[in-house]
């Protein structure tokens, strides 16, 4: 049972390893200096519903804004952290993504 739940969970890194990439870099270098050339590239790439995190775990794709509603919130609670340059709300985004994730996109997967 524990194996079974366990292949069953995904990190951020498996659902948005692009994403999960970039994130490091902001950890550790912070968000880009607001309105310079690479802020306005990451806003964006947050803004457009098939290049954004949650846009990356649909497959780079936006049905999700149609399909999901908690997805689609979440996209944009992901731009709004980013324009409020609130790295620990980007985190809480991304924690409460991957829970979302895991308990509604896993078993549809499964499903399928």
């Amino acid at each position: 049972m524990f194996q079974r739940i366990y292949t069953l969970t995904e990190g951020f890194h498996e659902i948005a390893p692009k994403w999960a990439n970039k994130i490091m870099s902001l950890r550790q270098e912070g968000f880009p200096f607001p309105l310079s050339l690479a802020w306005w590239r990451l806003y964006f790439t947050l803004d457009s519903p098939s290049k954004c995190i949650v846009g990356e775990a649909h497959g780079f794709s936006s049905h999700y804004e149609n399909e999901c509603l908690e997805c689609d919130r979440l996209g944009w609670e992901f731009g709004h952290s980013f324009l409020m340059r609130s790295i620990k709300k980007f985190e809480d985004n991304i924690e409460e993504f991957v829970i979302h994730w895991n308990d509604k996109h896993i078993s549809e997967k499964e499903t399928k």
